[in-house]
């Protein structure tokens, strides 16, 4: 009786240190728009991340304004993503997204010539 107890409890902890070392996934709210009080333009990304068997992302991106969130379909493999947002300016833009993941956020670039910028994260819409 006593030895199978043991094994019973070997057996719980060797599963819940399993659990626990399971990889976090990367879904969750990234954001960095601030609004410049001089002009009133609002500027920024926010992206929410849904991974899984499909992944795909819930995108704004304001550049003066903030349009719509689209959703897209995004790839993601280990600590990057990379997906196409279409920036509905007057002609349409787009935008071919990477990023990775980090211990601060998400740190994205929009194109092969701008700067990389970090999306804290955030909370989700309520």
């Amino acid at each position: 009786m006593q030895r199978m107890t043991t094994v019973l409890a070997g057996v719980l902890i060797l599963g819940l240190t399993t659990a626990a070392a399971k990889p976090r996934g990367h879904s969750g709210v990234y954001d960095n728009i601030t609004s410049i009080e001089e002009t009133g333009d609002v500027v920024g990304a926010r992206v929410e991340v849904f991974d899984g068997p499909r992944p795909y992302a819930v995108v704004r991106i304001c550049e003066g304004e903030c349009p719509e969130a689209a959703k897209v379909p995004a790839t993601i493999k280990g600590d990057t993503i990379a997906f196409t947002y279409i920036l509905p300016s007057n002609p349409p833009a787009t935008l071919h997204v990477t990023g990775r993941f980090t211990r601060r956020g998400l740190v994205l670039r929009t194109g092969l010539d701008e700067k990389e910028q970090l999306l804290r994260p955030g909370k989700p819409y309520e």
